[in-house]
């Protein structure tokens, strides 16, 4: 049993939100809190695993830790992309320069981000609460933000959405237990116009187009949608916010050639 008035000898900081990698959605109470799960879904192409890139080098720039589980890119991917978010260069300059055997520039700026790991491999729920326990062990604190890229890498079957709901559900608990926020990345179907042949890139997926309907646990659900470099951000779920289900209300965003996403709506005096 639990006595109320004295939780703060148990939460700690659980409940509290990360510093928000983008002011837009600060504006629109979209927090990333300690102890919770969040996801984000969009269809293949939709810059989801960039917009989270953005996301890890910002709070890693604030000093938050970050443990990033990447079964969907390799690491060349990863770094090349993370190298041009923090330095500005273009992607296809990052690229040249490692391949040329000329990485010293990334190298440092990839080095400068603390408290930054990543893993690149398939697992399982106890591969990744390994991870944790790892991390924890070396650094002394569990991350602050743990991100997990795609949810259908780590389970056995693509169609196993039974599988997909248990591993979000332990996420879930993993998040309470160390008081790290888990950002869960996730797919959706590509919403379609009212003629029912074209693709509509004008509006993000409603929370019933993301695939196996499993948003019951994540306590903020955030879908994207993309047409060339135009990124637009919808919030389907928030428990502690505005949320619009059929992804009406988007915010816009640019991926830049650095991959480093620029937020549109604050750029544009909109927030």
């Amino acid at each position: 049993m639990y006595s109320p008035w004295k939780f703060t000898k148990r939460i700690g900081n659980i409940g509290s939100p990360l510093p928000a990698p983008f002011l837009t959605l600060d504006a629109s109470q979209i927090q990333f809190r300690h102890g919770a799960t969040s996801m984000i879904a969009g269809t293949p192409g939709s810059f989801k695993s960039v917009l989270a890139l953005n996301m890890l080098a910002e709070w890693a720039k604030a000093g938050i830790g970050c443990l990033y589980f990447s079964a969907d890119s390799e690491e060349f991917t990863v770094v090349k992309r993370l190298g041009g978010i923090l330095t500005g260069d273009p992607i296809d300059l990052v690229e040249k320069k490692i391949l040329q055997g000329s990485p010293g520039k990334y190298v440092q700026a990839l080095r400068d981000i603390k408290g930054t790991e990543f893993a690149y491999t398939q697992m399982d729920m106890n591969g990744i609460a390994n991870y944790v326990k790892s991390y924890e062990a070396i650094y002394g604190a569990y991350p602050e933000a743990i991100f997990i890229d795609n949810l259908i890498d780590f389970v056995e079957s693509p169609d196993d959405w039974g599988g997909m709901l248990i591993m979000t559900r332990e996420l879930d608990a993993l998040a309470r237990s160390t008081k790290s926020h888990i950002c869960i990345l996730h797919h959706a179907r590509l919403r379609m116009k009212a003629d029912g042949k074209l693709p509509d890139y004008g509006r993000p997926p409603a929370d019933y187009e993301i695939q196996g309907k499993i948003t019951q646990i994540p306590r903020l659900v955030l879908t994207v949608t993309s047409k060339n470099l135009t990124m637009k951000l919808a919030c389907v779920k928030n428990t502690n916010g505005p949320q619009f289900r059929d992804g009406s209300v988007s915010h816009e965003f640019q991926v830049l050639n650095s991959m480093a996403v620029k937020d549109l709506d604050f750029a544009m005096g909109r927030v």
